[in-house]
């Protein structure tokens, strides 16, 4: 199924285009990404947070933008499966300082997006590993026509 694997990896791009663009904008504008992370900030020196966070996006955005580029499957199912529990990490330090709220939506909308990546990755894999190679068809093929050849023989 080379077109399923292709729509996972397209995913897994453009989805590790956002992440890595998402990781940049919070260094860059530490302000405002801590605003939409759901914990407003209003000074610099407050944004320390907001900067590690946007380094740890950035770069895992950056690290799975290689792997999907290089179609790189297994590192990018593990990337990916092993990411999904930073929404529930991120959700945390939401609610141990300000309480549970609607800022949790978007945490809960990361967690589904790398959830759907994750599951599109690993079906793709699975089902790549299910289906012979060309290699495998023309052994079966040539295993068939000496079958076909030795039982047609006196």
């Amino acid at each position: 199924m080379p077109h399923m694997k292709s729509k996972a990896f397209a995913l897994a791009g453009l989805v590790s285009t956002v992440i890595l663009l998402l990781g940049v904008r919070a260094l860059l504008d530490p302000l405002d990404a801590s605003a939409s992370f759901g914990l407003p900030m209003h000074t610099n020196p407050e944004t320390a947070f907001v900067r590690i966070y946007g380094a740890r996006n950035a770069l895992l955005g950056a690290i799975a933008l290689v792997f999907a580029t290089r179609r790189m499957l297994q590192p990018l199912v593990l990337l990916y499966a092993s990411a999904t529990v930073l929404p529930f990490l991120d959700a945390a330090v939401i609610v141990s300082q300000i309480g549970p709220g609607h800022e949790l939506v978007r945490h809960g909308i990361i967690l589904v997006v790398l959830v759907a990546v994750s599951l599109s990755l690993w079906r793709a894999g699975r089902h790549s590993a299910e289906a012979p190679t060309s290699t495998e068809r023309a052994s079966k093929l040539r295993w068939s026509a000496w079958r076909i050849r030795s039982n047609d023989a006196p």
